[in-house]
């Protein structure tokens, strides 16, 4: 029998970024066990907040752990009572909860609306690898909307208009994640606004990526795009981010106001086709703490935190080397590091384009490893590399920072020093990585 033909849009499907993390590691590792080394890895790619799920959802599956039936589609009426409460709650949002959509993480949720829409995509980049693959699967046409350092890497109105203005003249649907992932940027109210009025004109509704909203450092500061925009956006939220739980996948969407409803029964046949429904057990589970209270908020406060002294912490830590550029964190756990004002140097020891940045961090006697080039939608000609400050004991942290919470910049630092030394020693090891280049000591070599 003949062997297995793989339809060619696989190729063009990039690996996503967590196993092409895993798998860079596993390559290291064993070149290195072949060595006779045996030094650990600083672990900066995984982007997963390290706490344990929130006891209310760890009880309410628990309790609803013997549901085994199907559930509907978006989810049934109590869940989206539910969302909608949150969001009226947590971002002083009105939304009726039959605009509320529930799926299986915010992943399907994506895939669900592109799979709905038609026209072109507009996708920022640096940015999340997630979309492009599926885009690729549907054979969605997509354009990439490079950002810079000069507006921290978020979007430029008047990018963003230049490029509608020589587009067909159609529909369109522009992707914004904020809070931002690789950099941790946030948009301002007034940064919305003006997107929004562009999006207006040149008929391109918004899908809002906002899975790190609650962790904002300061919650007040973040505005979501449903709120500025609410007659052309579609929101997406997921347990995952903030609480511990990407492995309950469970998601939702605010669709647009005034959607019609014949748009959510066919979101719904959409979402029934590609996976049936999220699991009921998880839906009831999701229930419990979109409706819970004071517990919830003792929680997110302290994890939105936890993750606020870490990753501003790290990130100025990598900011004492002036050659490099390292975004300013506002919410989430990620921070960017822009090389190119070292490019030179970079191309001098062999890392000639962003895709090398990885594979060379991790190299012996380094073993720093993270996310760059294709797997944060870099450019290939620039050097930007993403740090997620995730690498500690997120059970020991949350319960010590419970018990006694830090009071001061002073004892912030004393509680970061605690359990954030494994990240301190992978950013000085980075550091030392960064000196040896621009000192010609290291030259990359094939793992």
């Amino acid at each position: 029998m003949a062997g297995i033909i793989i339809d060619a849009k696989v190729d063009r499907i990039q690996v996503p970024e967590h196993l092409r993390y895993f798998r860079l590691i596993e390559q290291q590792k064993e070149h290195c066990s072949e060595q006779g080394c045996q030094t650990p890895f600083f672990k900066f790619g995984l982007a997963q907040t390290p706490f344990p799920v929130p006891a209310p959802l760890q009880k309410a599956l628990s309790l609803h752990s013997g549901k085994g039936s199907y559930s509907y589609p978006i989810g049934n009426e109590k869940i989206r009572n539910a969302v909608s409460l949150f969001y009226r709650r947590q971002f002083d949002m009105d939304v009726h909860p039959s605009r509320v959509v529930v799926g299986h993480g915010a992943k399907g949720l994506i895939f669900s609306l592109l799979t709905l829409l038609t026209g072109s995509v507009i996708i920022p980049s640096p940015g999340w690898l997630g979309y492009l693959p599926q885009l690729r699967i549907l054979n969605v046409p997509y354009y990439r909307l490079y950002t810079n350092r000069t507006n921290n890497f978020k979007i430029r109105p008047q990018s963003l208009e230049a490029m509608l203005k020589g587009l067909v003249k159609t529909q369109h649907l522009l992707i914004l994640n904020n809070p931002g992932n690789p950099t941790g940027e946030l948009y301002s109210h007034e940064e919305l606004q003006e997107i929004a009025n562009i999006c207006k004109k040149y008929h391109t509704f918004i899908l809002a990526d906002e899975v790190y909203s609650l962790l904002t450092y300061d919650p007040d500061s973040f505005i979501s795009m449903g709120k500025v925009f609410p007659e052309g956006t579609f929101v997406i939220h997921s347990l995952s981010a903030a609480m511990g739980a990407g492995g309950y996948r469970l998601g939702s969407c605010i669709m647009p106001e005034d959607c019609n409803p014949e748009v959510i029964q066919d979101i719904a046949k959409i979402a029934a086709t590609v996976y049936t429904s999220s699991a009921t057990p998880i839906l009831e589970a999701g229930i419990a703490v979109y409706e819970s209270g004071e517990e919830m908020s003792h929680y997110l406060n302290a994890v939105r935190n936890i993750h606020r002294i870490f990753t501003t912490r790290l990130a100025d830590i990598c900011r004492e080397n002036e050659r490099i550029k390292v975004t300013v964190p506002k919410a989430g756990f990620y921070f960017m590091v822009d090389m190119n004002p070292l490019t030179a140097e970079l191309q001098n020891a062999g890392i000639m384009h962003s895709n090398d940045l990885a594979p060379a961090m991790i190299a012996h006697p380094y073993h720093v490893a993270t996310v760059t080039g294709e797997a944060m939608m870099a450019p290939y000609g620039d050097y930007f590399i993403r740090f997620a400050a995730t690498d500690f004991d997120g059970e020991a942290a949350l319960l010590e920072y419970l018990e006694k919470t830090p009071q001061n910049s002073r004892e912030e630092e004393a509680f970061f020093r605690k359990f954030g030394s494994r990240m301190i020693e992978g950013i000085e090891m980075y550091k030392k990585w960064v000196g040896d280049i621009c000192a010609g000591k290291y030259r990359m070599s094939p793992l």
